[in-house]
């Protein structure tokens, strides 16, 4: 059976394996270059243009890179299309910085940083009104490295929190019973839910819009029933996210943000 080609432009990735090739694609005099993986799970060919991982082409393993290259050159007018989108939105989006006055990403706002500094020889983090307050001895006070430790150990620590505590929530909402939940820092997925019923989610869900973070929450738990993307699971998602499109939009558009520390 020939397997189904789906292109879609996403801000999730798909982890580096020693699979991955990097061949380069010319549309109109401008070189792409874009990735190939295959992989025995794969069943369909899909091809992903997102902000941070670039072009590419998941397959099965049996289907020969010239076919690829062939489907990708033929949505080369679309692969182009899509990379300029996310150079114009990087272009257009504030940079993370970690020093006093700049804006870091927070429930989905740009946030002002101030840093203080105090006389102990630790740092702090803390929330006051409408801005991240840092505080730390003066001779880290420009250590970039040191500032962006503390931002991302405080952000685990919140998650650690406050997403098992939404996941309790939306588990009652949608009468589903989950066992084990993990707060991870992840690189390639926003969550994901095993066939044991543990969901495991990214601390960076404090990032984005609580609402959006709501969305990938239900979509994990309608797992616990659909442990598949089938139409029924779209439908259960839907009945307690209505919104869906709109959030999945959300993190397209603003996903390759995540890193905490700026596009690559």
């Amino acid at each position: 059976t020939r397997p189904s080609f789906h292109c879609v432009t996403a801000c999730s990735s798909v982890p580096t394996t020693g699979s991955d090739r990097v061949p380069v694609l010319r549309i109109n005099g401008e070189e792409i270059e874009y990735r190939v993986l295959k992989t025995r799970q794969n069943r369909n060919i899909r091809l992903t243009v997102s902000g941070r991982n670039g072009v590419r082409i998941s397959a099965p393993r049996y289907v020969p890179e010239r076919e690829l290259h062939a489907m990708v050159s033929e949505k080369a007018e679309w692969i182009l299309d899509r990379v300029r989108e996310f150079e114009k939105l990087e272009d257009e989006q504030p940079r993370w910085q970690y020093r006093d006055g700049a804006s870091v990403l927070l429930q989905g706002k740009w946030t002002p940083l101030r840093v203080e500094t105090w006389q102990k020889n630790s740092g702090r983090i803390h929330l006051a009104e409408d801005r991240i307050v840092i505080q730390v001895p003066e001779h880290m006070r420009k250590r970039d490295d040191v500032l962006r430790d503390l931002f991302e150990r405080w952000i685990r620590r919140w998650a650690a929190q406050e997403l098992p505590r939404r996941m309790d929530y939306h588990a009652s909402l949608m009468q589903l019973r989950h066992r084990r939940v993990s707060v991870r820092d992840q690189r390639s997925k926003w969550g994901s839910c095993s066939a044991a019923g543990n969901i495991s989610l990214n601390m960076r869900l404090m990032l984005v819009p609580p609402e959006t973070a709501n969305y990938i929450i239900i979509h994990e738990l309608a797992h616990l029933r659909e442990l598949n993307h089938s139409p029924r699971f779209w439908h259960i998602v839907e009945q307690y996210c209505p919104d869906r499109r709109a959030h999945q939009r959300w993190l397209r558009d603003h996903g390759w943000l995540l890193e905490m520390g700026g596009p690559g």
